[in-house]
């Protein structure tokens, strides 16, 4: 079993004494573990990745690193490597001369300096550029760069900061199997701050999803996806987002938009006393038909991915989402099917799940 290698014990951060932008985080991380900080802008998670660096003082609370508070310990004691969404090269040295300054600086040996060099250069790609300048690469290879020269210093804390942010989709792809690739050779503590889903959903072992300074769900991606804590996680991850909507319970039936809905027996236990509530249904989950199997309801509009089509219709007045790869038009009426397996419901006052029955 992993041992806990970082642990945030219920630490603040506060740059006036009273906004606080993290609020009381309890978070514990194993060793070697690929760890995302995941939530929107101005949500707390590069603040918390800077804590771990040591750029960032803590106000209240407590940072453990390999079992040690290291609160007061300054950034080039705390053994990390990091990466920034800029690049930071050095423009007037070479590719291998950026790469290998930090390690002449601490004094690693020169043949064990060429082998580390050597090696990151071919993981990444970048073999050919060696003697290159940083005003003769592309975008995608100065990023590249970065991360040799943070990869060859062999600290057991991996922070990135959106790192790949700058690069276009098919180069974040790549670079995304690089640096799952990297860690499965080496098995650094990783941490990894983006707004992305996709990034978290397909680089993550554990996700922390955060939101206005606290942590709002930690779990492995299918988790996070397939049982959100809460209406916040499920809206944030997902593209379409899930698709949410106020219900009353009358009775035995859930009251969507005007639309009756009978509720199974297994959700009814989970549903409780409550007499509002919030239903949510993922739109790959969303089935339209042509047979009368559900309320009718009108296309609103179409959009089309390619792969698949991502329909907005109108149940009542309310807009709801669909995926799907057959072909829809505008304004037909379809029959809308609900699958209860994959509903989620949500309390209407404090927004968190009320859980699943059992299967």
């Amino acid at each position: 079993m992993s041992t806990i290698d970082i642990e945030f014990k219920n630490v603040s951060k506060s740059y006036d004494g009273k906004n606080y932008i993290i609020k009381g985080i309890d978070l514990k991380i194993p060793s070697g573990q690929r760890t995302i900080l995941l939530g929107p802008s101005g949500c707390g998670k590069t603040t918390l990745l800077r804590m771990i660096s040591g750029l960032e003082t803590i106000t209240d609370g407590e940072l453990y690193m390999g079992g040690e508070v290291v609160n007061r310990l300054e950034p080039g004691d705390r053994n990390v490597a990091m990466v920034f969404q800029n690049y930071a090269l050095y423009p007037h040295m070479t590719v291998e001369k950026n790469i290998l300054f930090g390690m002449e600086i601490a004094k690693v040996g020169k043949e064990e300096r060429e082998r580390r060099l050597v090696e990151a250069l071919d993981m990444f790609g970048l073999t050919p550029y060696r003697t290159r300048y940083p005003k003769e690469l592309s975008g995608g290879q100065r990023q590249r760069v970065a991360l040799c020269r943070a990869l060859v210093k062999r600290a057991p804390y991996f922070l990135l900061d959106e790192p790949l942010s700058n690069l276009d989709a098919q180069l974040r792809t790549m670079a995304r199997a690089e640096l799952v690739r990297m860690h499965k050779v080496y098995l650094p503590t990783f941490i990894y701050v983006t707004h992305d889903q996709v990034e978290a959903m397909t680089i993550g072992e554990k996700i922390v999803v955060l939101n206005e300074g606290k942590i709002q769900q930690y779990d492995s991606p299918d988790v996070i996806y397939n049982q959100p804590k809460n209406v916040f996680v499920a809206k944030f991850i997902g593209a379409p987002s899930m698709n949410i909507e106020n219900a009353d319970v009358d009775g035995n039936d859930l009251v969507i938009s005007g639309t009756r809905v009978p509720i199974p027996k297994g959700w009814r236990t989970k549903i409780g006393e409550r007499k509002k509530v919030k239903f949510g249904i993922r739109p790959e989950h969303v089935e339209l038909m042509n047979d009368p199997v559900g309320p009718e309801v009108e296309i609103h509009y179409v959009e089309n991915q390619g792969d698949k089509k991502s329909i907005a219709f109108l149940l009542d007045d309310v807009i709801f989402m669909a995926t799907a790869g057959t072909h829809f038009e505008t304004r037909d009426r379809m029959y809308l099917k609900m699958d209860w397996s994959k509903m989620h419901i949500f309390d209407a006052e404090t927004t968190e799940n009320v859980g699943y029955p059992e299967k």
